[in-house]
C-alpha cells in the first residue's frame, strides 16, 4: 500500500541542518514558507536558537 503526501511547503532536507541566511530575502521568503511561520516569527525563533534549520524547526514547533 502505498500513501501520498501532500505538501504546500517547499521540499526540505530534513536530516540537514542547514543555516538560514536572515539576511537575504530569498532564504527569508523560503524558510517563511518551509516552516509555515512568519518572517518576525523565523527572526526570533533564530536569535533564539541560531541559524540551524532543524534547530529553528524545533524552536517554531514544526518539524523540518
Amino acid at each position: 500500500m502505498q500513501t501520498t503526501l501532500s505538501r504546500s511547503a517547499p521540499d526540505v532536507h530534513p536530516l540537514v541542518n542547514e543555516p538560514i541566511n536572515i539576511n537575504e530575502d530569498a532564504s527569508i521568503n523560503y524558510w517563511v514558507a518551509a516552516l509555515r511561520c512568519s518572517e518576525l516569527e523565523l527572526r526570533m525563533a533564530v536569535a533564539e536558537v541560531g541559524t540551524g534549520a532543524r534547530d529553528v524547526g524545533t524552536e517554531l514547533g514544526r518539524a523540518v
